[in-house]
């Protein structure tokens, strides 16, 4: 646009311009170098205004000197009007219809929103219902192939949900792997084609599994606990199509409802279990109210407590004279043996070494040649793999212990551990 060519000196002047002969036009005033190769004598242009801003032109021409009249010229800004009028038109046709599908695209993300919002307050015990919810809403919402959700497990990420055809591969990835790397690092990650990608920016997304695949548009977003990665969202398409930031702004909605139920469920489970723990020691105590001459009923409803709130195959209760220890309660299907034989306080056995050393004694599993160079095998039943115990300490000194015990290798956790030293606290209570 500029005034070496006919239309564009009308844009610019904002007014038409009627040339009776170009031929007779000085060309260092006005080159038209393309009209005057074609041989072209009259011209008339005219531009098209929008509110005084040129948006285009409208220009006839005649090969011979033949001027146009006035009439003419009025019909021809008539015209220019009128184009005007339909350009603008379409335009705002357009911008309707782009209008009316952002507000339909953001009453659907309201909807899916509402939708997980909903189902959390319906699962405060169960978060699947919730991670099920939030792969399938935005896979049909915003029309993707394929969305998976990860949730970190120690250094694993496992698979928890999974809505789409593409296969998911490693059900299992590692927590430092290059993907998961990237967005504790950076955040969300966005892939319009993967086979455009720049390998530096992330490793994991490599030509091999994609052309097994055939996916070709990635977004992967974090899962982020106070500020800790556990887990991640991804979503891919099968072929190039970049998500809008409507969407990814989606996604990331969704990931933070992800993390409200994970945060519910556990909030949930800790008051449960806080008032598990509340109630057995006020049953235990009650039990010690209404028995102030006669032990035997307080330390059979500890050992059956122990067992069930530390979610042990079984728990049991030994006193000391120390010099030997004998069994005073036990609760739960693994057999002791020899329940009526006194054991000497030696520390090849776990409670004899508890006492012994005034500490808790856990066995995270006793085949390892570890504990079968520590401790005696006489304990080894075949039923037990994982031992707790932990002292009855009176004024400092070990007048007893109480152990738990699993079939299975599953260590005890830190609260386990921490519940067990109360119940022994009540044991003593009790004895005294």
């Amino acid at each position: 646009v500029d005034r070496n060519y006919i239309p564009g000196r009308a844009m610019i002047d904002r007014q038409t311009i009627h040339i009776h002969d170009l031929a007779a036009e000085s060309e260092d005033d006005l080159p038209a170098p393309h009209a005057r190769s074609l041989g072209v004598r009259t011209v008339l242009s005219t531009p098209l205004l929008r509110e005084g801003i040129p948006i285009g032109t409208i220009q006839i021409r005649r090969m011979e000197v033949r001027p146009f009249t006035e009439k003419q010229i009025e019909l021809l800004e008539t015209f220019a009007s009128q184009a005007v009028i339909a350009i603008e038109n379409v335009r705002l046709f357009q911008e309707l219809q782009e209008r009316n599908a952002e507000l339909r695209e953001a009453l659907e993300h309201q909807t899916a929103t509402a939708e997980v919002l909903g189902i959390i307050s319906r699962s405060p015990t169960d978060v699947q219902p919730v991670l099920d919810a939030i792969v399938e809403s935005p896979a049909r919402v915003c029309g993707i192939d394929d969305v998976l959700l990860r949730l970190r497990d120690g250094n694993t990420m496992l698979a928890r949900a999974h809505s789409g055809p593409v296969p998911i591969g490693r059900v299992e990835m590692g927590a430092d792997d290059a993907q998961y790397r990237w967005m504790r690092e950076h955040g969300t990650l966005h892939i319009p084609d993967v086979n455009e990608r720049d390998d530096s920016q992330i490793e994991s997304t490599k030509p091999t599994p994609l052309n097994v695949t055939g996916w070709r548009t990635f977004l992967a977003v974090p899962l982020r606990q106070q500020g800790e990665l556990i887990g991640g969202l991804t979503a891919r398409r099968m072929q190039v199509r970049p998500f809008t930031s409507a969407q990814i702004k989606l996604l990331e909605t969704f990931v933070d409802q992800a993390v409200i139920a994970i945060e519910n469920v556990r909030l949930f489970d800790e008051l449960k279990e806080l008032l598990e723990q509340q109630t057995a020691t006020s049953e235990i105590l009650g039990v010690i109210a209404s028995s102030p001459t006669d032990i035997q009923p307080v330390l059979d409803i500890v050992a059956k407590t122990a067992a069930q709130l530390c979610d042990a195959g079984d728990a049991a209760i030994w006193r000391t004279d120390g010099q030997e220890y004998w069994l005073v309660a036990s609760h739960g299907p693994i057999a002791v043996p020899n329940p009526e034989l006194r054991r000497p306080m030696i520390r090849s056995f776990p409670s004899g070494r508890a006492m012994i050393d005034k500490e808790t004694v856990h066995i995270h599993d006793v085949m390892t040649p570890e504990s079968r160079g520590e401790f005696s095998d006489s304990f080894r039943t075949g039923e037990i793999r994982t031992i707790l115990t932990t002292p009855l300490l009176r004024e400092g000194m070990a007048i007893g212990a109480i152990h738990v015990r699993g079939p299975e290798v599953r260590s005890f956790t830190e609260k386990q551990i921490a519940l067990l030293k109360t119940f022994a606290d009540q044991a003593v209570i009790a004895i005294e």
